[in-house]
């Protein structure tokens, strides 16, 4: 199964950004991602606690950005909508002891996994929310 909470809180960070001069809610969102409003608002409290979204309650309220978009990094959004979890994940499967290949595969796949999860959060730290704005 694919994680898409990065590509849906990139939605939702650039409908937000789009609509910079009223707050926008859940509901606008839910209908921007064709998706229901309980799995919007789950995405946007994880933003909201990463301080990249400020969110107002009751009859009025709704959501807007916490920063400007060129000081929000796309790395920032990842973090915040993975909870640091990696892109991929090792497999746990037992270690065969007498297979060379099975005693060392955690070590070499954690490696491996290890540069892949720095080279993408490296990347994301050079753009920003600004930047894919440019193209909309």
């Amino acid at each position: 199964m694919i994680d898409t909470r990065f590509s849906v809180s990139i939605q939702i960070m650039m409908t937000v950004a789009h609509h910079k001069d009223e707050l926008v809610t859940s509901e606008l969102l839910a209908n921007a991602l064709d998706t229901n409003p309980t799995f919007v608002r789950k995405m946007v409290s994880r933003l909201v606690e990463a301080d990249l979204l400020n969110s107002y309650r009751g009859k009025g309220g709704g959501i807007e950005l916490a920063r400007k978009p060129n000081q929000i990094s796309l790395n920032d959004i990842y973090i915040a909508s993975t909870n640091e979890k990696k892109l991929i994940n090792v497999h746990n499967k037992p270690i065969v002891k007498t297979c060379e290949v099975s005693c060392c595969i955690k070590s070499v796949l954690n490696n491996l996994v290890d540069g892949i999860e720095t080279s993408t959060q490296s990347y994301l730290a050079k753009k920003t929310l600004h930047d894919l704005m440019k193209q909309v």
